[in-house]
Parts: C-alpha cells; structure tokens; sequence
C-alpha cells in the first residue's frame, strides 16, 4: 500500500491540472487573464523537502516524461524542468528552515523558474508572441496566486503523509 501512495497523489495531481484547465478556462468569469496550475510540480516540490531526494527525482522525471506527452508538443521541457526544480529545491532547503512560509516562498520561486524557462523556451522556437510584460502581469502573476492557494490547501496533510513515509523508507 505505501509503494502506491506517492504515485497516487502524483497522478491524481496530473489529472486535476487537465481537470482544472477544462472547467475553468481563461476568461471563464470576464478576467482576462491566464492561471496556469502546476499542480504536480507543487506537490513534486514538497516531496523535494520532505522526502528521499533521489525518489522524488526520479517521480520527477517520470511525471515530466508524462507531462510532455499528454500536454506539450516537445518532448524534454518538463522532462527537463521538473526534475530540476526538485533538485534546486531538495538543495535549497538543506540550508533554510522548511515550515510553511520559507517552503511558500521557494515554491514560489521554483513556480517561477519553470514558467520562465518555458516562455523562454517558446520564444526560442517561435510560438509565441506575448512581451515579457504581458507574459508577467496576464500569465505569471495570476499562476503564481492560483499555485499559492492550492500550496496552502495541501501542504500540511502531504507534508505529514511524507514525514511518515520517508521514516518508513529509512527504516527499512
């Protein structure tokens, strides 16, 4: 049972993100703006603090492989990202405090570092045409805010899911 628990709320994370996409699309109540969920990548980085570092890579790599299969068009990107936000984050957070507010402002952070390497990344390529401007007050902001709500709703039931089951893979 605990071997499934991790790639559980992994997957349930994947499918809310396709979830919340489909029933509250932008412009769903007159805001013209853009709230992006990384649901996954949220729930991938408290795993980063609270969890066995090297598991959490490799969920990250595998969830990043996914993730651009059924959501990009390029194959790599959050293959790429995922993994290493977890690291810089795991890393980070060897030096700082981990309760709520320090973890808060590094996912925050790492939210913004992913959204920034891949506006930079579709620039790179051409498919897309929004100023870094725009890109920050239609797209970031309101993901960063989105992102911050569903951080706070989940973070101490999964913190104290993690605790548990890393003590229970040291143990062993």
């Amino acid at each position: 049972m605990k071997r499934i628990v991790l790639p559980l709320i992994l997957s349930i994370c994947f499918i809310l993100e396709s979830l919340y996409v489909e029933f509250f699309p932008s412009g769903i109540f007159g805001i013209n703006k853009i709230f992006v969920p990384h649901f996954l990548l949220i729930v991938l980085i408290v795993m980063g603090i609270y969890y066995v570092r090297n598991r959490t890579i490799l969920y990250a790599f595998i969830f990043g492989l996914l993730f651009d299969a059924f959501y990009t068009g390029i194959l790599g990107v959050y293959l790429f990202v995922f993994p290493l936000i977890v690291y810089i984050t795991s890393s980070l957070m060897k030096v700082l405090q981990a309760n709520l507010f320090v973890a808060a402002i590094v996912m925050l952070v790492d939210v913004a570092i992913a959204e920034f390497i891949v506006y930079g990344l579709n620039i790179l390529i051409l498919k897309t045409t929004m100023s870094a401007i725009d890109f920050i007050n239609v797209r970031l902001i309101p993901t960063l805010i989105l992102n911050l709500v569903f951080y706070i709703i989940i973070f101490y039931p999964l913190r104290k899911c993690l605790v548990r089951l890393k003590k229970e893979v040291l143990d062993e």
